[in-house]
């Protein structure tokens, strides 16, 4: 896998940890289900009223905070990637937080945060060191918190999934995709009939759509896939997802290539996630 290629694997797989990551406040998470992300005993987590340096004091803060907020939904704005060394990653997320916290009242914040993320970090709960990492996280209220509605929270969710999980979903996607890894992109894709259409590639099962992704595969020397400008909407049992994608590879016996297209998904509830099921591409 060539430098460019590999680079930009790591940044949807970032991508997609980020969304992943506000999304298990959103569902009620427990600090159980978030220490194998952390570090095992230093970071540095400041709030607009808090400031932690161990995971034992974030432990502490984040329980109470927990107890104290019934329901929330973190829209993202934007995640921006930046590359430290090999292993270190800063993340800047602009988000709205939308919160019915305890006494019933329902805030709007706006908060620009930032993260510090490490890779190949061997931790207690995560030996093989497989997991990303938060070592640090700052996040910064941009004004006073006003006034906000249930609405704005329940119209992001699905179900038990939000419209962050659908962009965890797309860059985790095309992380698999440039990784070459099949198997696992058959685990996100329903077992149903599908409706896909790539390039006029009309594809009607999971078999089918494995076998072309393999075949496209072995066509290339490499690829780099880039979506951006993703949105979100409630679709039936799942949601609507559409988004520009960016493609550069090199193809055998033809050579460089780079597409820009827009892609529509439809992603369905199936086995307690996110499977996709409906898959158009157009070329701009």
């Amino acid at each position: 896998m060539i430098q460019k290629q590999t680079e930009k694997k790591v940044e949807n797989e970032i991508k997609s940890f980020v969304y992943a990551w506000y999304s298990r406040f959103d569902k009620g998470t427990s600090m159980e289900e978030l220490k194998p992300f952390l570090p095992d005993d230093t970071v540095e987590f400041v709030y607009p009223t808090a400031t932690l340096n161990s995971v034992g004091e974030l432990v502490k803060y984040a329980e109470q905070t927990f107890s104290y907020i019934k329901e929330s939904t973190h829209i993202i704005n934007e995640i921006s990637v930046y590359k430290i060394d090999e292993n270190n990653f800063e993340v800047i997320c602009p988000h709205t937080y939308h919160a019915l916290q305890a006494d019933g009242n329902i805030i709007q914040m706006n908060f620009i945060g930032r993260m510090r993320l490490t890779t190949n970090l061997k931790t207690k709960k995560d030996p093989s060191g497989n997991l990303i990492k938060v070592v640090a996280y700052k996040v910064v209220l941009q004004d006073a918190p006003k006034p906000s509605s249930i609405e704005n929270i329940k119209e992001t969710k699905q179900e038990k999934f939000s419209y962050t999980d659908a962009k965890a979903f797309v860059h985790n996607w095309f992380a698999l995709i440039d990784a070459g890894d099949a198997i696992n992109l058959m685990e996100l894709t329903s077992n149903e009939p599908l409706n896909v259409n790539i390039l006029g590639n009309k594809i009607q099962s999971k078999e089918g759509l494995e076998a072309f992704l393999i075949a496209q595969k072995e066509s290339q020397n490499y690829s780099v896939h880039s979506p951006t400008n993703i949105v979100v909407k409630k679709y039936k049992e799942g949601f609507k997802v559409t988004f520009i994608l960016n493609f550069e590879g090199d193809i055998k016996d033809i050579g460089k290539m780079t597409l820009s297209n827009i892609t529509n998904w439809i992603l369905i509830t199936e086995d307690d996630r996110l499977k996709l099921s409906e898959y158009t591409l157009e070329i701009l």
